[in-house]
């Protein structure tokens, strides 16, 4: 794979620039997940079309109608997509819909990352692929972070990169990521007098508070303790959902 996009345009050699190497067929299967502590307890999924990605390397191959898939007519193809999650999301894997039905060609993606300030890339997800000689055929083909990855989009951007080597019975169809959201973590300091730092409630109260949902109950404190009146609880949800704009 390396020697393939090292030939290609300066942008696939940019993402090659600190690939270690090529994931196993092992991290295919979704059972080491590791643990959500705090936050939701579901995945999330969001999906990219074949069409949301642009054609970076190569020349492509008509469009299957069909299938909505994308293939690879001549020099190997690359194509690159932006990768836009909430701040703070944890990534918890990432999955490609392909078929590979052919003996030389094959489908490998990846997520690379980078700082706001070019200066080289990494990889979350290095280059994993259908396999060489191997004929799968249609599958969706999973790759779960062992660590998970918190979102920081104050310092990287994220991409997805799709690379399709030619072949007739190659061709690529979606790219979808999975991620949690999740509580950030607690300040060094308190907001409210009443609920200190280290105490099991304070994580939380600061991350209302950090963002604009509560105010406390007066003269520095939150009244922990005290009932919620369901007045008090529409203006946390509202301002939580940001509710409401008609469409």
């Amino acid at each position: 794979m390396i020697g393939k996009l090292a030939l290609g345009s300066t942008a696939a050699i940019a993402f090659v620039i600190g690939l270690g190497g090529t994931a196993a067929d092992a991290q295919w299967d979704r059972t080491n997940l590791a643990p959500q502590t705090y936050g939701s307890l579901s995945e999330t999924v969001v999906t990219y079309g074949a069409f949301d990605f642009n054609l970076m390397e190569g020349v492509e191959g008509p469009w299957d109608g069909n299938t909505g898939g994308r293939l690879c007519a001549q020099g190997g193809c690359l194509w690159v997509a932006g990768m836009a999650l909430p701040n703070g999301a944890e990534i918890r894997s990432i999955e490609v819909s392909a078929c590979d039905g052919d003996a030389v060609g094959l489908v490998s993606f990846a997520l690379p990352f980078a700082p706001k300030v070019p200066s080289g890339h990494g990889f979350l997800v290095p280059y994993t692929g259908t396999g060489g000689p191997q004929t799968p055929g249609c599958n969706s083909f999973v790759v779960n972070l062992a660590t998970p990855h918190t979102v920081d989009n104050n310092a990287y951007g994220y991409a997805l990169v799709v690379y399709a080597d030619p072949g007739t019975n190659v061709e690529w169809t979606q790219f979808r990521v999975r991620y949690r959201l999740q509580v950030s973590p607690a300040p060094a300091t308190a907001t409210f007098m009443d609920v200190p730092v280290g105490s099991a409630q304070h994580r939380f109260v600061e991350a209302l508070a950090a963002a604009g949902i509560t105010g406390g109950c007066g003269a520095g404190l939150y009244c922990p303790d005290a009932p919620v009146t369901r007045g008090q609880m529409a203006v946390f949800l509202a301002v939580a959902l940001g509710l409401h704009f008609p469409n």
